[in-house]
């Protein structure tokens, strides 16, 4: 959120609306598996120009550096976009639009599925599946298979064929429990995985730590220094620009995937000595400290 952000202009519903249908139109484009440069554009400077815009600093800068050539920024702005249409309050004419591009988003995903090539492509399916309420779930699970950055064509096909499936939602838990069977061994050690097992981390997040997050830190460290969970809304970026400093300043990132809830994200974190849970008490994320070694 910006430093001067106009509250009343927000709180005019109107402009709320404006900006998410514009937000939406937006969406509609990206969605496209080959998505028109020319369309990209002109739905681009429509939401920078909104007066709206302006108060949404992390909003604004992904928009800003959305490119036609470039996956990462479309999925980065899908993202952003998901969490802008969920904070602004509609109307009758954004309920339309909204009806209008879900339409468009459902009859793009089976294509979008059929040219599934690489991780990115499952990236943006994620943010497909993020706008469809009812497929929550699917994008979940879909969101913590990207996370390991999946590179085998066969892993690629069988998530491919997985979403072509009445039983989803099934297969793809199967698939993310073998992924993290593998990669448990591949990322760190046996026994690193079993000092953070030890301390209560899920067999499933500790598979996601890879042994560059762990360069330079002792098994000593591991075991006795403060152990923590966060799970906090992707909009404190925006909210609290100030967290991610304190976050690089305090702690170690092991690693991060999406958390259970849309549009949140869990944080495996390992204090730097000395520091303690506490420092996190001022922002609005749920903690959970993990016990000592034994």
């Amino acid at each position: 959120m910006s430093s001067d952000f106009d509250f009343g202009e927000f709180l005019d519903e109107s402009n709320q609306s404006e900006l998410m249908i514009l937000c939406l139109d937006l969406f509609g484009v990206l969605t496209k598996f080959q998505v028109d440069h020319t369309e990209l554009e002109a739905a681009k400077i429509e939401v920078l120009n909104n007066e709206l815009t302006k108060n949404f600093e992390g909003f604004r800068s992904a928009i800003s550096h959305l490119s036609g050539g470039d996956k990462s920024s479309q999925i980065n702005s899908m993202k952003h976009i998901n969490l802008m249409v969920d904070t602004l309050v509609g109307d009758s004419k954004s309920t339309e639009k909204y009806m209008e591009i879900e339409k468009v988003v459902i009859e793009a995903v089976d294509g979008l599925i059929k040219r599934i090539d690489s991780n990115d492509d499952l990236s943006k399916l994620v943010q497909v599946y993020n706008f469809l309420p009812y497929k929550k779930e699917i994008a979940i699970l879909l969101g913590r298979i990207t996370d390991y950055e999946l590179k085998e064509v066969e892993t690629m096909e069988n998530v491919k064929a997985a979403l072509l499936k009445d039983d989803v939602e099934v297969q793809l838990a199967k698939i993310l429990a073998e992924i993290a069977d593998r990669s448990a061994s591949g990322f760190i050690s046996d026994n690193i995985a079993d000092i953070f097992q030890q301390r209560g981390v899920d067999f499933h997040i500790a598979g996601l730590v890879t042994k560059e997050s762990l360069e330079n830190l002792s098994d000593e460290q591991l075991k006795n220094n403060v152990l923590l969970m966060l799970n906090f809304c992707e909009d404190i970026f925006t909210s609290n620009p100030e967290f991610l400093d304190s976050i690089q300043n305090d702690a170690h990132v092991l690693t991060s995937t999406s958390g259970v809830d849309k549009d949140t994200f869990d944080m495996l974190l390992l204090l730097k000595n000395e520091r303690r849970g506490n420092i996190f008490d001022k922002y609005p994320v749920k903690v959970k400290e993990y016990r000592a070694f034994r």
